[in-house]
């Protein structure tokens, strides 16, 4: 990449794949009632069908929570980065 991209808001983590494209780590909310976000989501902007949200399972857990759905989104991003050569769409 030779220019850096504005991370999206609630951006916790960047990815940059094999292909140029990006796979960002964000938080969501996963209710309109919810005061903050507690929901990680994986995207790769070079596939965007590749829209990873199974980690909301971890919101309501005592135990580790978001702590371990970031883990858990950051270790498939960290994976899908290393193979994925699709490329981002041009602006």
């Amino acid at each position: 990449m030779t220019t850096q991209t504005p991370w999206p808001e609630n951006t916790v983590a960047r990815y940059l794949t094999v292909g140029g494209a990006t796979v960002d780590i964000t938080h969501d909310t996963r209710y309109a009632s919810d005061t903050k976000p507690n929901i990680s989501h994986a995207q790769c902007n070079g596939c965007p069908a590749n829209t990873h949200s199974g980690w909301a399972a971890y919101a309501g857990r005592w135990d580790n929570g978001s702590a371990g759905a970031d883990s858990a989104a950051c270790a498939w991003a960290q994976s899908h980065a290393e193979t994925c050569r699709a490329m981002p769409k041009p602006a």
